[in-house]
This record gives C-alpha cells, sequence and structure tokens, in this order.
C-alpha cells in the first residue's frame, strides 16, 4: 500500500473515532481528543499537566503512534506512525485549528477564555500521517500460540458428577 493509499485508509478510519491513544517517546499510552481541520488532525496538549489534556513531551517529541479504538473499547479499529508538528500561537492556521477543537471540546470551563488559556498554557499540535499502518481492522497486539503436541493434554479422565472418597471408615 503506498502513502496516499494509507492516508486514505486512516481518513476513513478516523471519522469513526472520538478519541485517540497517543503513544510517544516510551511512554504509557494517553487518551487524547481531536478534531480534524482541513485535513489534518490536530490536539490540544497541555504540557504542564493541568485539566485540560496533559500530554507533557508530545510536543517535542518529533513522532507518535496513534491508536484508534474501536466500539467496544476493548480492541483497536487502527494504528498508525504519525509526525507530531506544533502551531504557532497566533497564526491564521493556530486560530483555525483552535476555532475547531473550541467546538469540539466537550464539558469545556471558561469559554469566555478558553482560546486566550490555550495560547498561553497548552500547545495544538498537528498529527501527520507517516503513511505508515502498524495494525488494521481489528488487528490485536496479542497472538494466540501455536498449538504444539508439547502443550496439549490429551482427554481428561472421566469423573463427571462422581466424586472420589479419601476417607476410610474406621471398624
Amino acid at each position: 500500500m503506498n502513502r496516499e493509499e494509507a492516508v486514505t485508509e486512516i481518513a476513513t478510519t478516523m471519522k469513526k473515532a472520538g478519541l485517540v491513544w497517543l503513544t510517544w517517546g516510551g511512554r504509557r499510552p494517553a487518551p487524547a481528543w481531536f478534531a480534524t481541520v482541513d485535513g489534518q488532525y490536530v490536539v490540544l496538549a497541555d504540557a504542564d499537566g493541568s485539566a485540560e489534556q496533559p500530554l507533557p513531551g508530545l510536543a517535542t517529541a518529533g513522532t507518535a503512534e496513534v491508536v484508534v479504538p474501536a466500539k467496544p473499547a476493548t480492541n483497536r479499529l487502527a494504528s498508525w506512525k504519525a509526525t507530531v508538528r506544533r502551531l504557532q500561537p497566533g497564526t491564521e492556521e493556530w486560530t483555525a485549528a483552535a476555532l475547531v477543537l473550541r467546538t469540539e471540546r466537550l464539558n469545556a470551563a471558561g469559554l469566555d477564555t478558553q482560546l486566550e488559556r490555550w495560547r498561553s498554557e497548552a500547545d495544538i499540535l498537528v498529527l501527520e500521517p507517516t503513511g505508515e499502518i502498524t495494525g488494521f481492522d481489528g488487528a490485536s497486539p496479542y497472538e494466540t500460540p501455536t498449538g504444539t503436541p508439547a502443550t496439549t493434554r490429551g482427554r481428561k479422565p472421566m469423573t463427571l458428577h462422581r466424586r472420589v472418597s479419601r476417607r476410610r471408615k474406621l471398624s
């Protein structure tokens, strides 16, 4: 699959997601809500760990793995590699992304000061697909081990509804 086909598959998958799990720099996966702005996937990353969306170190990571959970969320629908790019506050691209993120943000507090707070305390990051899909269509990271004669026990002894008495009667 070439890069354009992979990006198309990623776009189709991302339409089904409300949040993604991000992994970067050897850290544990972290959930992140995102928005699609002009075909780009943007996330708000709060570097200092406050209540918005704590993703410390993502802005300087360079790359991340994006896992799109399936419903139910016990499986993954897809996972793909992304380059991470920080938008400069005050630019047209930052403002457009911030306005879309603002409408996508659920349960936001302080809507009247939200953009100013984001400008000074958070980073808006673009997750750009590299074209590398690392897992797709419910592929699980866990695989069933192959069967071998060494792991097969054979037939179980027949003891259905019968208890073996180990006590001896004293006479």
